[in-house]
């Protein structure tokens, strides 16, 4: 029943969304962007797929369905490191609690995201340079998803808000997921992102950066210890033509894994990602590098998390 339930709601919420005018935006047109950018190591690392394959609690952020992988509680943070031409600081706190509810598993989560600016050179409508100005924006999630063998459901609500300068906008938005393992070799994923309320900004309306995600996932084990995880999706936000982004990671035992990923993106540059994660008992590492040729650099990622 509680199937069918969610089903219903999920499919109800996707008509919905997909039949409004915020889910064909102009290029460029939506607002923040940073709620769709990757914050984990190991997703950056794999440029942003496997969203049938989240493994990690600090995945919760950008892919809800990271609940149903939280075995243990976990607090942690994700830090991103930006090349000289882009943001000064952004980074992502995160917390998965497991709990079970009568027969039925599942996990709490809560993150908390941070992106700041700092000392951009302001131009009035004549192209003059003014004084300099900053920006910050900052969100807040809460969810619950479940813990179960074969299927997985995950929902969470965030409120987040933009400032730049003196002006600011706020949104009240949700995400949902669901996914179905086939066996332990296959398993297949999808997720809504950022669907919900955007206020206006400087008395303009402002479009959430809603987006669809859709995955696959394929496990090939070649030893005791060691196998292959290899994922491929589809991605689409409001405002771009679909990404295809495929990734993949060699597991040893759940303990060392290395990573690599490329995204086929017609609005904006491809890229090749990679990195590298570690488990070592109670602590978490993982790194993720992505680059940007447009702009001659790359972004850093790095997590670290501590379960008990």
């Amino acid at each position: 029943m509680m199937k069918k339930l969610l089903a219903t709601l999920t499919l109800s919420t996707v008509v919905t969304v997909f039949a409004g005018e915020h889910w064909n935006v102009d290029l460029g047109g939506v607002s923040m962007k940073y709620l769709s950018m990757q914050v984990s190591a190991r997703s950056a690392a794999m440029s942003g797929a496997g969203v049938a394959d989240a493994s990690r609690a600090a995945e919760v952020s950008r892919n809800p369905l990271a609940m149903s992988s939280v075995e243990n509680a976990e607090f942690g943070v994700n830090q991103l490191v930006f090349d000289d031409n882009s943001a000064d600081n952004f980074v992502s706190a995160y917390y998965g609690l497991p709990f079970s509810f009568g027969t039925m598993p599942l996990t709490y989560s809560m993150t908390v995201d941070f992106l700041g600016y700092e000392d951009i050179e302001g131009r009035d409508e004549f192209g003059n340079e003014t004084s300099s100005y900053g920006a910050y924006a900052w969100s807040i999630q809460a969810g619950l998803g479940s813990r179960g063998k074969v299927f997985n459901w995950a929902a969470s609500a965030r409120f987040a808000t933009q400032t730049i300068d003196d002006e600011s906008a706020v949104a009240f938005l949700g995400d949902i997921g669901g996914s179905y393992r086939v066996n332990k070799y296959l398993a297949f994923a999808a997720t809504l992102t950022n669907f919900g309320y955007m206020g206006d900004y400087d008395g303009e309306d402002e479009a959430a950066p809603m987006a669809l995600q859709a995955g696959i996932t394929g496990i090939l084990p070649i030893t005791e210890n060691w196998n292959i995880h290899a994922s491929a999706d589809a991605y689409r936000r409001a405002d771009t033509d679909p990404y295809w982004l495929f990734g993949g990671e060699i597991n040893y035992a759940d303990i060392l894994g290395f990573r690599m990923g490329y995204a086929i993106r017609p609005d904006t540059e491809d890229g090749i990602s990679c990195g590298l994660g570690l488990n070592f008992g109670m602590i978490v590492f993982d790194y993720g590098y992505s680059p940007r040729p447009a702009f001659e650099g790359g972004q850093h990622y790095i997590t670290v998390g501590l379960k008990f």
